[in-house]
C-alpha cells in the first residue's frame, strides 16, 4: 500500500485507532517511537502506553534540556510505565558544542551534532517512525500528512490533526499531567539556550530564521 492510499484510509480513523492499526500491521521491532518530552508529548506517550505497553520510547537527550523537561519525562515514565531509551550525542561532539557555545556560532550544526547525528543509528533497522508532531505548531507542520516518506522510513504522525482542545481533553480524560513549563509561559520547549517563552513555537530559536531542529525535515 502506498503513502497516498495510507493517508486516504487513516484520515477517517481516530489517532488512537491509527496507532492500534500500525502496531497490529507492523512487527513491533520495526516500529520506532520518539519523544522530546516537550509540551505536547503527553498525548502520544499516553496512547503508546495503552496500545503497546513497554514499547521503547526513544528520547533524544541533547544534555541541554531544561530540568523541568527531564522531570516531566520522569513523571510520565512513572505514571504511564514507559520504557525509555536515551539517545545521546557523542562525548566529543557534545563537549565541543558546550565548550564553544556552538548554538551561538552555528545553531544548525549544534542541532546536527546533538540531535540529528546521534539519532541516525537508531533508524537503520526500522520501517516506520512514529512521532508526536501536531499540525498547528508552524507552517512546515501544517503541510504534513499522517504518513510521509523520510528516506527509506515511513514517518507517521498519528496526532497531526489533533486540535488544541482535543489534546487538552485527552490529558484530562487520561489523568496525564501537563508539562510544568506551560504554566511558566512556554508553549514549546527545546534546549535551554534556544528556547524562550512564547506562543506556539515562536519561542524556539527566537530571532533566528530556524523553525525545526532537522530531525523532521531530513
Amino acid at each position: 500500500m502506498n503513502i497516498k492510499e495510507l493517508n486516504r484510509i487513516y484520515k477517517f480513523l481516530t489517532p488512537m485507532d491509527r496507532l492500534k492499526s500500525v502496531f497490529s500491521h507492523f512487527d513491533h521491532d520495526d516500529i520506532l517511537v520518539t519523544s522530546s518530552f516537550g509540551t505536547t508529548s503527553g498525548i502520544l506517550m499516553g496512547m503508546v502506553s495503552k496500545v503497546a505497553p513497554g514499547h521503547p520510547i526513544h528520547f533524544i537527550d541533547t544534555t541541554f534540556c531544561f530540568d523541568k523537561t527531564i522531570a516531566y519525562k520522569n513523571t510520565l515514565t512513572d505514571t504511564l510505565g514507559l520504557n525509555i531509551t536515551n539517545v545521546l550525542p557523542s562525548v566529543e561532539d557534545n563537549s565541543y558544542s558546550r565548550e564553544s557555545e556552538l548554538w551561538k556560532l552555528d545553531v544548525d550544526k549544534c542541532c546536527l551534532l546533538n540531535k540529528v547525528k546521534p539519532f541516525e543509528a537508531f533508524k537503520t533497522d526500522k520501517k516506520i517512525w512514529v512521532s508526536g508532531l501536531l499540525m498547528n505548531s508552524n507552517p512546515f507542520r501544517e503541510n504534513l500528512e499522517i504518513f510521509e516518506m523520510r528516506g527509506p522510513l515511513i514517518k507517521m504522525h498519528p496526532n497531526i490533526d489533533t486540535t488544541a482542545e482535543g489534546f487538552s481533553h485527552f490529558l484530562v480524560d487520561n489523568n496525564i499531567p501537563p508539562h510544568p513549563m506551560i504554566e511558566d509561559g512556554y508553549e514549546s520547549v527545546g534546549c535551554t539556550h534556544c528556547t524562550t517563552k512564547g506562543k506556539g513555537r515562536e519561542g524556539r530559536w527566537a530571532g533566528n530564521n530556524k523553525t525545526e531542529c532537522g530531525l523532521h525535515t531530513t
